[in-house]
């Protein structure tokens, strides 16, 4: 393998291994029969939804920061839309994973919520609010 090729393959693992861990994280905390919460359901709705907004905005500005390092630091549409898609095909992927622990019950509406997340990542980034 020449040179070349094997530091393109490492600047790739370096730049996607820090979203890849955060993606490890929520997995993780996807996979617990119960989370965490508080005894009045109002402050409860506000944490968890708040905790699924925070970590799908970490994961889209990682996956930005990965995407943008691979490419030169150019800054295209593509810069955008990659890290909204792949955010979103693991908030769909994380909801399918509930559905597999006792307990968990998947939602559309908690997808909505991750992608509120992204949402609000990308309009700060783009310095709209």
């Amino acid at each position: 393998m020449s040179k070349l090729k094997v530091s393109t393959i490492k600047n790739y693992f370096l730049a996607y291994l820090t979203p890849a861990l955060w993606a490890v994280f929520i997995f993780l905390l996807s996979a617990q029969q119960s989370l965490p919460g508080f005894s009045v359901s109002i402050y409860d709705f506000l944490f968890k939804k708040s905790a699924h907004m925070f970590v799908y905005a970490v994961l889209y500005l990682l996956l930005f920061r990965a995407y943008q390092k691979t490419n030169n630091n150019k800054i295209d549409k593509k810069n955008y839309i990659f890290p909204i898609l792949i955010s979103l095909l693991y908030a769909l992927s994380d909801e399918l994973h509930q559905s597999t622990i006792p307990g968990r019950h998947p939602t559309l509406r908690d997808t909505g919520y991750d992608m509120l997340g992204v949402s609000t990542a990308l309009l700060y980034q783009l310095k709209l609010i």
